[in-house]
C-alpha cells in the first residue's frame, strides 16, 4: 500500500505542477498588453489602446500614450465611415497620459482613435494600425 502511495505521488505531482505553470502562463498573458492595438503614423504622438475588441461587459476605452510636449494633444475617437469624431478629449501635459472613452450610449461596430498634437507649425498625427471592435 504504501509503495502504491508513493508512487502515485511521483507521477501526478509533477503532472500538476506542469499544468498549474501552464495555466498560470495563460492567464498572464491575456492579462499583458499583447492584446492590445497600436497605433501608427507619427512617432511623436504613438500611443496603444488597451485592447482590440470590447465585449458587451466592456466600460470603456483605454489610450495610452506620451505627449511629446506640453502643447495640447487632442485624442478623438471616431465610427469607421463617420468624418464626424463621436468623442475629443484634449491632453494639456507633457509625458505620459491615460484617457477613457465611455462605451455608454456606444453603438456596435468599428471605432477607430486619432492623436493629433503639434510643435510650432510642425503638426504630428497618429492613428490606430486598424480599427477596434464593439460589440453590444
Amino acid at each position: 500500500m504504501g509503495e502504491n502511495v508513493m508512487s502515485f505521488r511521483k507521477r501526478v505531482l509533477p503532472f500538476l505542477l506542469i499544468v498549474g505553470l501552464v495555466f498560470a502562463g495563460v492567464l498572464g498573458v491575456s492579462s499583458t498588453k499583447a492584446f492590445a492595438m497600436n497605433s501608427k503614423g507619427s512617432s511623436q504622438v504613438a500611443f496603444h489602446t488597451d485592447a482590440n475588441t470590447y465585449s458587451k461587459n466592456a466600460t470603456t476605452i483605454d489610450v495610452i500614450g506620451v505627449s511629446p510636449n506640453s502643447n495640447a494633444i487632442s485624442v478623438e475617437l471616431y465610427k469607421k465611415g463617420d468624418s464626424k469624431f463621436y468623442k475629443s478629449i484634449n491632453v494639456y501635459k507633457r509625458g505620459p497620459y491615460r484617457v477613457s472613452f465611455s462605451l455608454k450610449g456606444l453603438k456596435a461596430g468599428q471605432y477607430d482613435v486619432w492623436v493629433n498634437g503639434g510643435w510650432g507649425s510642425v503638426p504630428y498625427r497618429a492613428v490606430l494600425q486598424h480599427y477596434l471592435t464593439v460589440q453590444r
